[in-house]
């Protein structure tokens, strides 16, 4: 059986990539650990290491006795990426969906970013613990969001996933599901050691980059895949792009899978 384990981008629970893994095969099994960083064991930590763990304990619940494809967009990337270096043993490939990545010299500004409690400064950790996070449950939510610059380009359907699943309605409120402090915490616990983990991966790999991203330079991209021996191909489309065209990322998933399954 093939056996897919999806990492959601910070803030993005799970389900609100629904649409494309609806796409994917009927054979396949698709696991998501719903939400990241929100359980009391596996709190956010420097680097993201405690969310590895959190992703091998997911799998490990969920009864998995054989490896699995990682695939993760954005966050979900680097902890899939983080996953298969320090637990070969429990990974045939990994997918990263267009990464945020910090390699060569500016790995060293971040260190001292979070030595000196910047990290508010240099990412959108700021932002995240200030968002809104309530609405009158007959508010237009997902007008909303579609308004945000970052949800501007989204397929309307992977919008509706969102609010259904970032959002519930408690009495005559709705509220976020996916903790604003966690998002931020995250953001601020961005790996800046990733350059430890070359030469690590043991399994293949697909980095996808956003071909209107800015989250990595082409520099960074180029140095992290060639020290781990990993293939790039650009996708059309910003940051998020998974959620600007799941079908079409499906597809690429797919034909990536079939085509490593037939090595």
């Amino acid at each position: 059986m093939t056996i897919i384990h999806f990492a959601h981008a910070n803030g993005f629970p799970a389900a609100t990539y629904k649409t494309m893994f609806n796409r994917l095969p009927e054979s396949w099994q698709i696991l998501a650990n719903p939400q990241f960083g929100h359980c009391v064991e596996f709190p956010v930590s420097q680097n993201w290491m405690y969310q590895v763990d959190e992703l091998i304990h997911y799998l490990d619940r969920c009864d998995v006795d054989e490896p699995v494809w990682l695939v993760g967009h954005s966050f979900g990337a680097v902890v899939s990426f983080l996953t298969a270096c320090r637990h070969p043993e429990w990974v045939k490939g990994v997918i990263m969906l267009d990464p945020p990545l910090v390699y060569g010299v500016k790995r060293y500004v971040v260190q001292s970013a979070k030595w000196f409690n910047l990290m508010d400064n240099i990412t959108p950790s700021k932002l995240a613990r200030i968002r809104r996070t309530q609405w009158h449950k007959e508010d237009d939510i997902e007008g909303y969001f579609a308004a945000k610059k970052l949800f501007r380009t989204m397929d309307k359907r992977c919008i509706r996933d969102y609010v259904n699943s970032a959002t519930r309605v408690e009495g005559a409120m709705r509220r976020l599901t996916f903790s604003n402090q966690v998002e931020a915490d995250i953001f601020r616990h961005f790996p800046h050691n990733l350059k430890k983990f070359a030469g690590k991966l043991k399994c293949p790999g697909l980095l996808v980059g956003g071909t209107d991203s800015h989250v990595s330079s082409s520099a960074d991209r180029a140095r992290f895949a060639k020290d781990n021996g990993i293939e790039v191909k650009m996708y059309a489309g910003g940051h998020m792009f998974p959620l600007e065209d799941p079908e079409g990322v499906a597809a690429l998933i797919t034909a990536t899978l079939k085509g490593w399954i037939k090595r």
